[in-house]
């Protein structure tokens, strides 16, 4: 902006000037020109709002001040500023010059200002006084205004915030599972984890106030999955007065962003809403609207509401009987659901016991294999992880339970797994010592001079299924 000011580029200097976004904010130009610091102050009285928008370039710069002698900052540090009709603010618009005097700069001219100014944030405009424009999320994939190639290059973006890290960030979640597996139990140590800055699913999670709406539920029911959870001793349990509960809110469409949105505003520091279920707060689909139409537009205000507060928003909903090959289309419902969440987590059930699959816009994928005891989950470890320590302890079964040295293809007779995959498992037992070769082909278990529990693979299984 600054070079283009200088340059005299009425073309693109327009790009800044006369965009719909601009107008609509009631941003305008000031004049004069030329402000420098009288004995290193700036003074407000210098800058007058314009009363139309400018006639020529010649116009238009002068509305825009170009301020290029700033006390304690090098020769080349300019700034570009413009008076807010609106708010009656001084805007920085742009900056120029080595990037450490960037923060002095802005110091300067909020102190002159008598205004208070936090460092500077990672973009090109800084507002002196009053509240910022709320800052767009990071994961709002439906920015309102375009942004050149360039520019957006340019930018930096505080990184993802999670609420659970690793499994919850900001944005929407859906959180998928069968009837009376465990969902609303998890939900619940989510919102107890957030609350009282505790642990879920063996992660620590940053205090914060959480608000669970529990609309399958009553208090009586709550106070006993509360209860549950929570140490019987009252001077043991964690502080939970930054966790509220709903057993009632109204559809998604009529009033429950309202709703809350005033739960929002009434707290300190909001980080989680807990929505269980989906089914109580959808709105009806339309006569004439298709399914997959129906089921985004009932997520997308959630959405819409996640991004621009910085929210994790958990929506808890069913999955459907049979299995997938891509856990995300076990989603009950059509692909609009999954499209309008940010992340999808699946807590399911297999053979091989239960699990959860998270993915995300934003995230790094995750499975892991759980665990369930008094109302709590917690996580066993990594599901690939998990699965190859239960085979190596069937396999070690096997070799105990033989007289003499057993051949693979007889462990696969007797477990059902394949050859080949007890191949593999026995070459890395042997390494570990979990297993020993007595010939050709032929294993046994380790001689009684040997100890099992000494590998770090058998060790840390039992102890996490202990």
């Amino acid at each position: 902006m600054l070079d283009l000011i200088k340059a005299g580029d009425a073309a693109r200097l327009g790009d800044f000037f006369y965009t719909s976004a601009a107008k609509a904010k009631g941003i305008v130009k000031v004049r004069p020109a030329g402000v420098e610091w009288d004995h290193h102050t700036f003074k407000r009285e210098l800058l007058q709002p314009a009363e139309a928008d400018p006639a020529d370039i010649d116009e238009a710069m002068r509305w825009c001040v170009l301020v290029d002698d700033i006390p304690e900052c090098d020769s080349d540090t300019a700034a570009v500023m413009y008076l807010d009709r609106e708010t009656g603010h001084i805007i920085i618009a742009a900056l120029c010059g080595p990037a450490h005097d960037h923060q002095i700069a802005i110091n300067i001219v909020a102190r002159d200002l008598e205004a208070e100014q936090s460092d500077a944030p990672a973009r090109k405009t800084v507002a002196i006084e009053g509240k910022p424009a709320p800052r767009q999320a990071d994961n709002d994939n439906k920015p309102s205004a375009f942004v050149d190639a360039q520019t957006l290059l340019g930018m930096e973006f505080a990184p993802i915030k999670y609420v659970v890290p690793g499994y919850i960030a900001e944005g929407l979640t859906l959180l998928g599972g069968r009837p009376k597996l465990g969902k609303s139990w998890l939900a619940l140590d989510f919102g107890i984890a957030v609350a009282s800055g505790g642990r879920s699913l063996g992660v620590d999670c940053e205090e914060g106030d959480a608000i669970y709406l529990a609309l399958e539920d009553n208090q009586r029911r709550l106070q006993d999955r509360l209860r549950t959870v929570l140490p019987p001793m009252k001077s043991l349990r964690p502080d939970l007065s930054r966790l509220s509960l709903l057993t009632e809110a109204p559809k998604i469409n009529a009033g429950l962003i309202a709703t809350l949105d005033t739960w929002r505003k009434a707290v300190a520091n909001a980080r989680l809403v807990i929505i269980d279920t989906l089914a109580m707060v959808r709105p009806p689909k339309g006569k004439n609207q298709d399914s997959y139409a129906a089921d985004y537009e009932a997520l997308s205000p959630l959405q819409r509401y996640a991004s621009e507060h910085r929210l994790a928003v958990v929506v808890v909903t069913h999955v459907r009987k049979a299995e997938a090959e891509d856990p995300l289309e076990m989603i009950s419902g059509t692909n609009g659901l999954t499209g309008a969440a940010d992340s999808i987590a699946i807590l399911n059930r297999t053979a091989d016991g239960p699990k959860l699959y998270v993915r995300g816009r934003d995230i790094v994928e995750v499975e892991k294999a759980l665990k369930f005891d008094a109302g709590k989950w917690s996580v066993i470890g990594n599901v690939e992880d998990v699965k190859r320590s239960d085979q190596r302890r069937v396999i070690m079964d096997a070799l105990r339970q033989g007289a003499r040295p057993t051949k693979p293809s007889d462990i696969a007779a007797a477990t059902g797994m394949t050859v080949t995959n007890i191949n593999y498992l026995l070459r890395k037992m042997v390494e570990a010592g979990e297993a020993e070769r007595a010939g050709y082909g032929l294993y046994t278990s380790p001689s009684e001079s040997s100890d099992p529990s000494d590998s770090p693979e058998i060790n840390s299984s039992s102890v996490r299924e202990d």
